[in-house]
């Protein structure tokens, strides 16, 4: 069974006319979707949904300029540290997250209207594999970003994502999102008075002035709303992972979950594509699982920052037989590179 593993660099390199080089800089650039590393840069669009969560502006200029050569990832996992003594970090990193679910939400709809117009290398990748895969053969999505391009691109091998069941139920294709999505929310237990009466923007700050104290459940919701809205009388909190160097829990549903441990075990094919193999769970969940060892070909801007990635995949025990790709996304899709791949 093959497994297809998309990480930021996938979504940043999306659409095909449009390739994450210096000669396309301009409205692709403005409305591409950032890389983690890029998530609080100063974008017209970025600032906006910044000044809207006014609670994360005390820590943007941490995540901005970065010290000492730190990523995002963890600079937020040194903010995310401090919150038990310090509470004011819960409410600053609620507001992240609302900021992200915002943004976010804004980015991906800009960049499929404005730019990709439906054509990306998601599309085009699901029917190279749509034209090897056996009848019966399942094949497994697993995604880390929180944006809706790969939902829209199975809309093209018939899969129209409309529940959260809808992920998983077609016998074909499975998508796992295992750090959650823009339009995910989960409900607050911790009652709210007079949230009925609340505008969107009203229940957001809400949550985010009492983010110490409230209590989130594991039940999910698929939301339309930007900002994410209470449904009548339940409290929804947006279901997305801040981006933690360790992240130790999946932000998705425990049936996503238990299907996709279900699925490991078959996986003999894995097509990792702008990941850089650094979420731990996921790499122990897939040493532990995996019955055989695997082929496995990495696509992530440059052969060298694949074979950085294929590194971290042996490091953590997933035992297999790599290739690392010479360039990126676009000219994997476009070169059809994947075809050998696939076909065997």
């Amino acid at each position: 069974m093959l497994m297809v593993v998309f990480g930021a660099g996938a979504s940043y390199d999306s659409v095909p006319s449009r390739p994450p080089v210096k000669a396309f800089l301009g409205i692709s650039y403005s409305e591409r979707p950032p890389l983690a590393d890029q998530l609080f840069d100063d974008r017209p669009e970025f600032i906006n949904a910044m000044k809207s969560f006014q609670d994360c502006l005390p820590i943007i200029p941490n995540l901005r300029h970065r010290r000492n050569g730190l990523s995002v990832e963890q600079v937020l996992q040194s903010l995310q540290a401090e919150a038990h003594e310090y509470p004011k970090r819960f409410k600053q990193l609620a507001a992240i997250r609302y900021y992200l679910q915002y943004m976010l939400s804004v980015c991906d709809i800009r960049w499929d209207q404005n730019v990709a117009k439906g054509i990306s290398n998601h599309v085009t990748l699901l029917d190279q594999i749509e034209r090897w895969r056996k009848a019966d053969e399942q094949v497994c999505l697993v995604t880390f970003n929180y944006d809706k391009i790969l939902e829209k691109a199975l809309f093209s091998v018939g899969i129209e994502v409309q529940n959260l069941s809808d992920y998983i139920s077609n016998d074909s294709y499975k998508l796992i999102k295992l750090h959650g999505s823009v339009d995910w929310a989960r409900e607050v237990e911790t009652p709210i008075e007079n949230i009925t009466h609340m505008s969107a923007w009203d229940h957001a700050h809400t949550l985010i002035n009492r983010a110490g104290e409230i209590k989130i459940s594991k039940k999910y919701h698929m939301v339309s709303g930007i900002p994410i809205a209470q449904s009548g009388d339940i409290a929804l909190f947006p279901a997305l992972a801040i981006p933690v160097e360790t992240k130790i829990d999946f932000e998705c549903p425990a049936e996503h979950l238990d299907s996709l441990q279900s699925l490991i075990p078959q996986v003999d094919k894995l097509l990792i594509i702008g990941w850089r193999a650094s979420e731990q769970p996921f790499l122990q969940l897939l040493a532990k699982n995996l019955q055989q060892e695997i082929r496995g070909l990495v696509v992530a801007g440059g052969k060298d920052y694949a074979q950085a990635a294929i590194e971290n995949v042996r490091r953590a025990g997933v035992k297999g037989e790599y290739m690392a790709a010479e360039g990126g996304f676009t000219a994997f899709v476009v070169n059809r590179e994947a075809d050998e791949f696939l076909r065997h």
